[in-house]
């Protein structure tokens, strides 16, 4: 038995679907004034280079003394130490202030 070729043939044809093309802008030239070019290249020619001043050192009776040195060490300690204290008291203050509003919440809860 030969085979039979069968080919459907559809009845209708199928239609693709058309999208739309997007436009492309096309970007204009951007004109370089001559001017302005002409005018960083005379302020890159002029550019200066400084050296830095040589280290020289200080007169002697500018120096302080030894003894001054550890009266300023002395004195830096005790503002150190000071501000320490008031940073520790500043600590404390806002510890009994957290304690406070978290008795406060707890008792409002069970006021009912």
């Amino acid at each position: 038995m030969p085979k039979s070729s069968t080919t459907a043939t559809p009845t209708k044809t199928r239609k693709t679907r058309t999208r739309k093309t997007s436009t492309t802008r096309t970007a204009k030239a951007l004109a370089t004034p001559k001017k302005v070019t002409a005018t960083v290249r005379k302020v890159k020619s002029v550019a200066k280079v400084t050296t830095p001043k040589p280290v020289t050192r200080p007169a002697s009776t500018l120096l302080i003394t030894p003894s001054r040195y550890m009266q300023d060490i002395k004195q830096r300690w005790a503002i150190h130490n000071y501000e320490i204290k008031m940073l520790f008291s500043d600590f404390s203050k806002l510890n009994s202030y957290i304690r406070e509003l978290e008795t406060k919440t707890l008792l409002g809860q069970f006021k009912n």
